[in-house]
């Protein structure tokens, strides 16, 4: 019970609040991506992540960008497992700070730039009413014992994967543009819970469950004590119908016997009273290791790491009009180790290191304009999943990729709008998702504005909203050696808006 009921705390929260990326990436990385979803060929000031080629196309000077996010996301699952008290589990995140600043200094042919974004992560998850995976355990007493059940289960997590990333870009002529660069990644993840007072309703009364299989031990083990009498008197190798029969248990005492035995699950046909002592004392054993796994734990530990990003981009204009990006990130070497203050579930011994990198990704991008106020903008994002060391769970998963498509508007010098639409399939198989950690298929819609307050100044403005699709998981369940079937049904809603301003000084 405790090992399984343990799982609860090795939930991942990289890649929780995601309204676009990979499985454990961000891209949503400024106020304008969330206006257009589609930033890969941008030559504005946040192309110092999306497109650091790109920016050899800006005005020689010194440009800097500070924009924020606001990123609220519902994660949902249901279950049909039939002792379930609820069918319906719902974990809260929250990023109501998703920052992202950018600085870049173009002088000729020559543009310097630097970054700082959460590159994966950036909120915290809440679960006030725990998780399938902690309570079936649990909920299987109502099958055991045929009372109802309650626990007190809170989990509070966050994730925050901190970038800091540098680029420099020149450019060869008046078609091609090259970048290298790279991100130093600070990563730190946090746990924090408990599972606490498992309690059964016997007789009407609500109790400890430890409190009762501890008592029901110390029944079990009584009775195997109180055959030692019979066995000094060699009736060790008689049945309890023949111990009868000889005049040293009464009837009673045997049918008391005999009902113990049951209420174990064993038939007392042919037991000898020997073979009775025998079972009570395993019993009894395996009722004090019951009642050990339904007693109060407790989790409080953090995981940190740091990696370095290589990242080399192009940029090429083929025609006027026509801008086409490539930017390559690299796998990024992430190794988690444990800084544990409280681990009764034994799943974050301190010390040990856990692989958890970062994909590498490959990002195209086109820009064009039809007509002078008028451009559109397709990105497609493709994630390495399987080249990374996940601790074994990169087996689980495919490549994923996203593609969208943008169009931004200019209404006059001083005002554009924009509408983008993003598509991302997940590369989770069936046996990755879990209610821990499960990755759905999307689409979302963005839109938003763009305003120069000043030649030099523009504030953004965008939100977008995520539409994920449900997934539905066959899964089975032990319950005293009866396989118990059941469906898991994983759901998402996304929803943010953001603000930002850029300045060319």
């Amino acid at each position: 019970m405790r090992k399984v009921t343990a799982i609860l705390f090795v939930f991942s929260l990289v890649g929780s609040l995601l309204m676009a990326g990979g499985i454990v990436t961000n891209t949503n990385q400024s106020a304008a991506y969330m206006r257009t979803l589609n930033r890969n060929a941008v030559t504005d000031v946040d192309a110092a992540y999306f497109n650091p080629a790109g920016l050899t196309r800006m005005c020689d000077g010194l440009h800097l960008g500070l924009s924020n996010q606001s990123i609220f996301q519902a994660k949902d699952i249901e279950n049909s497992y039939p002792y379930l008290n609820t069918a319906t589990f719902t974990g809260e995140v929250a990023a109501p700070v998703f920052p992202n600043f950018y600085a870049v200094y173009k002088m000729d042919k020559l543009a310097l730039s630097a970054g700082f974004q959460p590159i994966g992560g950036g909120g915290s998850a809440n679960f006030e009413d725990g998780l399938p995976s902690i309570e079936i355990p649990v909920s299987n007493l109502k099958a055991q014992l045929g009372s109802n059940y309650r626990l007190d289960a809170a989990f509070e997590g966050s994730s925050i994967y901190y970038g800091g990333q540098a680029n420099a870009a020149y450019k060869i002529n008046d078609m091609i543009s090259v970048a290298v660069g790279g991100r130093f990644v600070y990563a730190s993840n946090s746990y924090l819970g408990h599972v606490k007072d498992i309690e059964v309703q016997m007789g009407g009364t609500w109790m400890r469950a430890d409190t009762y299989f501890n008592g029901a031990a110390t029944q079990l083990a009584g009775a195997a004590t109180s055959l030692d009498q019979l066995i000094s008197a060699g009736a060790s190798g008689m049945t309890l119908p023949q111990v009868q029969q000889a005049g040293y248990l009464s009837a009673a005492q045997v049918a008391e016997l005999e009902a113990g035995l049951q209420a174990v699950g064993i038939d007392p046909t042919g037991y000898t009273v020997s073979l009775v002592q025998t079972a009570y004392n395993g019993a009894a054993a395996q009722m004090e290791a019951t009642a050990a796994g339904l007693g109060d734990m407790e989790v409080d530990a953090v995981q940190k790491a740091m990696g370095v990003t290589p990242i080399v981009s192009v940029f090429i204009t083929p025609m006027e009009g026509l801008d086409i990006s490539l930017r390559y990130e690299m796998n990024t070497k992430l190794e988690l180790e444990n800084e544990t203050e409280v681990d009764d579930v034994g799943m974050f011994p301190d010390g040990v290191k856990t692989r958890a990198d970062i994909p590498a990704i490959l990002a195209v991008g086109l820009s064009y304009k039809p007509m002078d106020n008028l451009r559109a903008l397709v990105d497609f994002n493709y994630y390495f999943n399987t080249g990374a060391d996940w601790a074994g769970r990169e087996e689980l998963v495919d490549n994923n990729f996203e593609a969208g498509v943008a169009l931004e508007y200019c209404i006059n010098e001083k005002l554009k709008a924009s509408l983008g639409y993003l598509y991302g399939m997940t590369g989770a198989t069936e046996e990755y998702q879990t209610d821990l950690s499960y990755s759905l298929s999307s689409s979302t819609i963005g839109l938003g504005a763009a305003y120069k307050v000043t030649p030099k100044i523009e504030v953004n403005v965008g939100g977008l909203n995520t539409f994920y699709q449900d997934f539905e998981s066959a899964k089975t369940y032990d319950l005293s050696g009866t396989t118990i079937p059941s469906l898991e049904t994983y759901m998402k809603t996304t929803f943010g808006f953001a603000v930002g301003v850029n300045v060319k000084l």
